[in-house]
């Protein structure tokens, strides 16, 4: 069972509103458009794992969990979660292209691409072994201890993997159904609903933005205007109940809660009436005005120097239930089935690691 649905991480979806509104010209677009496609390359790699996951019928009984993070002394973001009765997985979601290989010492995950060159990243184990551990120290705080296995998922058959010695798991996506399978046979009567709600309660939610400030970006560089979506230009006019694109024809009755989500992102929380009319490039304060407190829940009330709340706009975040998790108390299936290759996998180019 999906516990915490996929959904795009904060930093891809600010990425996305960033790189559509810095022009090409600009010094870091090269680079922001290369970390963009990254992202998205992870992203696309966690949610294919995801949808076969929940094609699983042994893990009907299980909780599956996406983009975990929580209170820990050591930083922990969970890829997937998955919670058993014979105990906690955690899955690390690779989506690398190439050959890689697992060095030991010391442990670099090294990358030879088809043109010869070679990359330098993190060894994933690194990252996995703190997990497990940062997991452990969060149930032991709950007086809550059980068996933590930790796997690194390649899903699709883009790469070959050579490998020194030992170490955790490394599983291609057509395994992991087995890999599961072996854990999951070993029920241990572990109160899966328990630690579930317990990691509900804590989950955190942490954003990057404004990117602007992450990045060193001068908001000025930003394109002002709202965006058509239908043919990928900025300038969309307001019309008395629309926003209409001149270029394309195409009409929108919310074109401007994309734009204002994107000045949450990038700039700010918060925003007069002055700046929306200058982001959204329109000249009525009276339109500004309506179009701001129709959107928004919230603001503080000070005349023309007003500020809106953005967040909002984000009512909350993206695929965490609102509720507890209930007890199912119907038997896990025995079933097995394999997960099928990609069409198409997603290549993706990591940053090197400063030597």
């Amino acid at each position: 069972m999906i516990v915490k649905p996929f959904a795009p991480s904060s930093l891809t979806l600010g990425l996305q509103a960033l790189v559509r509104r810095l022009h090409p010209s600009h010094p870091q677009f090269t680079t922001l458009q290369q970390e963009l496609k990254n992202k998205e390359a992870g992203d696309f790699a966690e949610h294919y794992i995801l949808k076969e996951l929940e094609k699983l019928p042994q893990l009907s009984n299980c909780h599956i969990f996406h983009n975990v993070m929580l209170p820990t002394v050591l930083p922990m973001q969970i890829d997937i979660l998955v919670i058993t009765s014979s105990g906690i997985i955690i899955l690390e979601i690779k989506n690398i292209r190439g050959t890689v290989h697992f060095k030991n010492d010391p442990r670099q995950l090294i990358r030879t691409v088809d043109t010869g060159e070679i990359q330098v990243f993190t060894h994933p184990e690194i990252q996995l072994e703190q997990y497990i551990q940062a997991m452990h120290q969060f149930l032991n705080e709950h007086d809550i201890v059980i068996p933590i296995y930790g796997a690194i998922v390649f899903p699709f058959n883009n790469v070959e993997i050579l490998r020194e010695g030992e170490g955790l798991p490394i599983v291609m996506g057509r395994e992991l159904p087995m890999y599961l399978h072996r854990l999951i046979v070993k029920n241990k009567g572990i109160a899966t609903t328990e630690i579930t709600n317990i990691i509900l309660s804590q989950l955190q939610h942490k954003k990057p933005y404004p990117l602007c400030r992450y990045y060193q970006i001068d908001p000025n560089a930003l394109q002002r205007g709202v965006f058509c979506e239908n043919c990928g230009r900025f300038g969309m006019g307001k019309l008395k109940r629309t926003w209409f694109c001149q270029s394309c024809q195409h009409q929108s009755t919310d074109a401007h809660v994309q734009a204002l989500k994107d000045y949450y992102m990038l700039v700010g929380e918060t925003i007069t009436n002055r700046d929306c009319r200058e982001f959204l490039k329109i000249d009525s304060e009276y339109i500004a005005k309506r179009l701001l407190q129709k959107s928004l829940q919230t603001w503080r009330n000070a005349g023309k120097y007003t500020k809106y709340n953005l967040s909002g706009l984000f009512e909350s975040p993206i695929g965490v239930p609102k509720s507890p998790v209930k007890q199912n108390k119907s038997p896990i299936a025995a079933d097995l089935s394999p997960i099928p290759p990609s069409k198409s996998p997603i290549e993706v180019h990591e940053s090197p690691i400063n030597q």
